[in-house]
């Protein structure tokens, strides 16, 4: 009899066995194994009893566990209960940089990072950046950017850009060191532009031609440029909704330089053609006046051709000219409409706005005539150094871009 109960418990054994097993053998692909009974893993349950464990006393894999519970404690950081608006305000109070830095914490904060209200504007002169870097950085939705006095590297071959920048509507390059096919790949994917500035740049009449397919110009410093040829003027003429223009000390032939002064746009307000000496004359100056009566303020200076005469003219046919700028024209002497007595006749009855005359350079005496009157509570008189027209930033603030306050970044 008892020989009957050993062999059937025997059975009973091997039957357990056989089925835990089978068992084991599919708990292993959930990463779940048998307890070892030897006396490190014996001693590992003693010293840590509250680790988990599954039903019949299988245990999960460490690494899988673990890994499963330093995600559960990284997810229960309060920041992460915030808002991804709230992370938003917060992240608007940080730099450029501090942002970049928050974009290598986690994915959330990537995301939120580059958000597009967050890279509005840009503002970072004189620094040394590939072509690839300038292409990501506009490829953020930027609306006002400045590199002005910038080194931007290309390597051969590596000068189109692929992206759209349909965003971007200011644009400052000014003296910026860059290939004249890379700018001219540049403003061909912008296509809304309101004010650019490519001051002592190099230019093309194909980089023209990408300007004026940006029909909402309203402002355009090409100050100090090389390469403005007869067909690249013909596309900024073509700007008719450009306000304000800035070719001062441009590298132009006499031919291109009459040719842009007679066929000057008729709504321009703000316009400096200086630094030309003797290739403006007088000619050009009526030209002028007959053909942009909306002018509001002209500079002129270092024309060493234009004489009084001249300037009687802009001055009769532009009631609207509010500022003007002659400095260092030392042929003009005694214009006629510059007579105090005549200037406050014509300031009373409302024939004549101007408000301001910059002459550097000349004898007060040469140019206001009748010093029976003091000047200065008819005139202001020289108060600007340099001219403002067309130009990001004056010399006394260098955080703006144009009328937008921009810090410098980075």
């Amino acid at each position: 009899m008892e020989d009957i109960q050993d062999s059937t418990l025997k059975k009973n054994d091997v039957t357990v066995s056989t089925s835990s097993s089978s068992y084991f053998e599919g708990c292993k692909d959930l990463g779940v194994y048998n307890l070892e009974n030897n006396q490190v893993s014996k001693r590992c349950r003693y010293l840590y009893p509250d680790t988990k464990v599954w039903p019949m006393g299988y245990g999960l894999n460490t690494y899988a566990y673990k890994r499963k519970q330093k995600k559960c404690q990284m997810s229960n950081d309060d920041f992460d209960i915030l808002p991804e608006e709230i992370v938003l305000k917060i992240f608007q109070m940080m730099d450029k940089r501090t942002l970049i830095k928050c974009a290598f914490v986690c994915h959330k904060w990537r995301r939120i990072s580059y958000d597009e209200s967050l890279w509005q504007c840009l503002n970072i002169p004189s620094r040394r950046m590939r072509i690839l870097t300038l292409e990501n950085l506009l490829g953020r939705n930027i609306k006002y950017f400045s590199a002005s006095h910038s080194n931007f590297c290309i390597f051969e071959n590596q000068y189109l850009f692929k992206t759209s920048f349909s965003k971007l509507q200011y644009l400052d390059l000014s003296a910026a060191f860059i290939h004249v096919k890379t700018l001219g790949s540049l403003i061909n994917q912008c296509s809304n532009l309101i004010k650019l500035s490519l001051e002592n740049c190099s230019v093309d009449s194909l980089c023209c031609q990408y300007i004026g397919h940006n029909t909402n110009l309203k402002v355009l410093n090409l100050a100090s440029t090389v390469g403005l040829d007869h067909n690249g003027l013909e596309h900024i003429l073509s700007l008719q909704n450009l306000e304000e223009l800035n070719v001062s000390w441009a590298e132009l032939e006499d031919d291109n330089l009459h040719y842009l002064i007679a066929n000057m746009i008729p709504n321009i307000k703000r316009l400096n053609i200086s630094g030309f000496l003797k290739r403006l004359a007088d000619f050009d100056l009526s030209r002028l006046s007959s053909r942009c009566v909306k002018l509001i303020e002209l500079d002129i200076s270092d024309s060493l051709a234009i004489t009084a005469s001249s300037l009687d003219k802009i001055l009769e046919k532009n009631q609207e000219l509010k500022v003007l700028s002659m400095n260092r024209c030392y042929n003009i002497d005694h214009p006629r409409l510059l007579n105090l007595t005549e200037l406050s006749r014509r300031r009373r009855n409302h024939i004549m706005h101007l408000i301001e005359v910059n002459y550097i350079g000349l004898a007060p005496g040469r140019i206001l005539t009748d010093l029976a009157y003091n000047a200065d509570l008819i005139l202001k008189t020289n108060q600007g150094v340099f001219s403002g027209i067309g130009r990001p930033k004056l010399a006394h603030n260098e955080h703006t871009i144009w009328e937008i306050p921009a810090f410098i970044d980075c």
